[in-house]
């Protein structure tokens, strides 16, 4: 009866084994199956923004373009509102770094590390 009773457990105790292997490799593969998702879904989006930046890119200068044609049709020389669009572009520039440069210093987290000392 003892000799029953410990194959039953065994076979018991084996059973389970097989049941967590089985669950740990169905969730390995859900996993894999979600990473692969995640990896395409994160290439669609890069392209994706790629190509909005890009549009982006093309209207600004179709922008400055018509800029540029609207202020020769009031007189202006064409290199004189070249160089104005030139200009107001390098202002815009110079001010979108000067923000980057400032809003830089709030991602080293200084209350965190001021709490820390």
């Amino acid at each position: 009866m003892d000799a029953v009773r410990a194959d039953g457990i065994a076979s018991e105790i084996s059973g389970a084994f097989t049941g967590a292997r089985g669950f740990a490799s169905n969730l390995l593969e859900l996993f894999g199956l979600e990473a692969r998702r995640a990896g395409l879904m994160l290439v669609l989006m890069i392209a994706c923004g790629t190509i909005g930046a890009v549009l982006i890119i093309a209207a600004w200068l179709g922008l400055l373009a018509a800029l540029v044609l609207w202020g020769v049709s009031l007189g202006i020389t064409w290199q004189a509102a070249l160089a104005v669009v030139m200009f107001a572009n390098v202002v815009a520039a110079g001010t979108s770094f000067w923000l980057c440069a400032r809003v830089s210093r709030d991602i080293a987290f200084p209350a965190t590390r001021r709490a820390l000392v």
